[in-house]
């Protein structure tokens, strides 16, 4: 029977945070997040891609199979 573990997240310098159960954010591409902060992260519905945000410009990264 599989179990939930939190996740590790590594937060740099040798150093992480345990965090729970993770879930991403989701929206359209019109509905971004507004005042979005450098490193948001998200899965666009309409574009079928996760974004990054980097303080200047959305990047997508293509969901396919493997």
């Amino acid at each position: 029977m599989a179990k939930n573990f939190p996740v590790l997240l590594d937060i740099g310098e040798g150093l992480s945070i345990m965090v729970g159960l993770p879930t991403i954010a989701s929206w359209r591409t019109q509905n971004r997040p507004n005042n979005s902060r450098p490193g948001t992260f998200g899965f666009n519905t309409e574009s079928k891609r996760l974004e990054y945000f980097d303080g200047t410009d959305w990047y997508a990264i293509p969901m396919g199979s493997a």
